[in-house]
């Protein structure tokens, strides 16, 4: 599913981003775009960020 239509950034971008050790919404923004056009994405974008990093520390314990 698309995170960001504006830049065409899909859910699983984001998770990847995630993995590589991305940890907020501003951090993503530098790596894929996210949030830069016109910034409608940007809640959505933390909450995806946040469920992701609660899987990983979920998945490390």
């Amino acid at each position: 599913m698309y995170v960001c239509l504006c830049q065409a950034v899909k859910d699983s971008e984001v998770r990847q981003a995630v993995a590589s050790g991305v940890e907020d919404v501003d951090q993503l923004a530098e790596a894929l775009g996210v949030g830069t056009g016109c910034g409608s994405c940007r809640d959505f974008a933390q909450s995806l960020i946040d469920e992701a990093l609660d899987e990983s520390l979920a998945y490390a314990a």
